[in-house]
């Protein structure tokens, strides 16, 4: 899309503004609130499991809009590769996959668009999970020029819906009996990750889920966890990069250990890394550290028996009352659907064997993804971060109504959406 003159987009954003508290952005792209929230529960059962893996490199062509950080950031040029990687579990009659994506986030509509495109699976099956990367093209639209244009790329989009298409499809095709090995270990006390916010108060967990072949022990696929926002390149960078999440997927499979799928946790309100060097040396080095202490996790593993794999899923609807967003929307730069005034997403369970794990759709504050876990009784619950949506921050109200978190606020749906997350997920409390 061209760029308006310099000159006029001051202006043009003044009555943007006037309109949006006018309207309350009610009108485009708009439906009603369905009286009845679609949910699924799928349960597979059977004697052999068949996992594979895959990717695709999905590398934008310099020029185009970056998503986080700025408005109106546009790439120079490419540090590192962007990736989609998948992992393929069969289990009886039923199919799942993880796919990871180097992006700051996808919304719900494109996630249920690019989900139409595979072959033999529900889509309540597939768990898309970005990255969130902040050296990535612009999904969601936010970051064009000024909400005068959207820097969201269909064209881009379309790219990547085939490389998901292809990626999960090689998973399929050479997916082979395997067993599973689960392993944790604990990040550093000080240094490579940090709560920019809040301290020590994060997820300290990395965690690995192994399948290996039963033919030969070689392995198959990995999904490496952690919670940390990969932003290592700082503000002001223009050059493309999947950041340490790349850096650490690669450090993993010239190690021996195949191939690896990456998937975020709670990272939000303000996980961090915590290393000196931000720079494209920091961020090989924080991958090759994190490719360490994965080692370290799968050193220690144990088998994990697979006597099923379930899914449960439930639509969510959250209103969408920040000021950016209804900006974003009355101009078009954010094409996202709205249900009355609530933005639909989704939340989700998936367990393998006794591994558990929250799909929530986007950046979860960890104190809520601790209180989430003691309400539902499960300490070891995982966090799928930014899965099949991001719909920014997901705060506890009283952390939404502190000026310190006056920034995530703003990247927020609204006020209360830590809660309303919980609620769908575990009720009250």
């Amino acid at each position: 899309m061209r760029r308006p003159a310099s000159g006029s987009w001051s202006a043009a954003l003044a009555v943007v503004f006037t309109g949006c508290v006018l309207t309350g952005c009610n009108g485009i792209f708009q439906h009603r609130l369905p009286a009845v929230v679609d949910d699924c529960h799928h349960l597979a059962g059977g004697d052999e499991l068949r996992v594979g893996a895959a990717e695709r490199d999905v590398t934008p062509a310099v020029g185009g809009y970056m998503g986080g950080f700025s408005l109106a950031r546009t790439s120079t040029g490419v540090a590192s590769p962007l990736k989609v990687r998948a992992l393929v579990l069969e289990l009886g009659d039923r199919r799942f996959a993880i796919v990871g994506v180097d992006n700051l986030g996808v919304m719900r509509d494109d996630v249920d668009w690019i989900k139409s495109g595979l072959i033999g699976f529900a889509g309540g099956d597939v768990f898309l999970c970005s990255s969130h990367t902040h050296a990535g093209p612009d999904l969601i639209g936010l970051w064009g020029f000024y909400f005068l244009c959207s820097g969201r790329d269909r064209d881009y989009l379309a790219r990547l819906r085939v490389a998901v298409v292809a990626a999960v499809a090689e998973a399929r095709a050479h997916a082979t009996p395997a067993q599973l090995v689960l392993g944790s270990t604990e990040l550093p006390s000080g240094g490579l990750v940090k709560n920019s916010k809040r301290g020590e108060v994060f997820d300290r967990r990395v965690t690995v889920l192994q399948a290996r072949a039963l033919a030969d022990d070689r392995p198959v696929g990995t999904l490496l966890h952690l919670a940390c926002h990969p932003e290592v390149l700082r503000r002001g960078n223009t050059l493309l990069s999947a950041d340490y999440v790349g850096a650490l997927c690669e450090a993993w499979r010239d190690a021996g250990h195949g191939q690896a799928v990456f998937v975020n946790g709670a990272l939000g309100a303000m996980v961090t890394p915590g290393i000196e060097h931000r720079d494209i040396d920091g961020m090989q080095a924080m991958g090759r550290q994190l490719c360490e202490l994965g080692e370290r996790a799968l050193a220690a593993a144990a088998p994990l028996p697979v006597d099923a794999i379930e899914v449960r899923r439930c639509d969510a609807y959250l209103p969408l009352t920040t000021l950016g967003f209804r900006i974003g929307r009355l101009t078009t730069a954010l094409q996202r659907e709205l249900y009355g005034d609530c933005a639909k997403s989704s939340v989700g369970w998936l367990r393998i064997g006794a591994l558990e794990a929250m799909a929530v759709p986007g950046e979860m504050e960890p104190a809520l993804a601790q209180r989430i876990r003691a309400l539902a009784h499960r300490p070891e619950l995982l966090v799928f971060g930014l899965c099949d949506d991001e719909l920014g921050y997901l705060l506890r109200g009283q952390d939404a109504r502190d000026p310190a978190f006056a920034y995530e606020r703003s990247m927020s749906p609204c006020v209360d959406a830590g809660e309303l997350v919980q609620a769908a997920l575990v009720g009250g409390g």
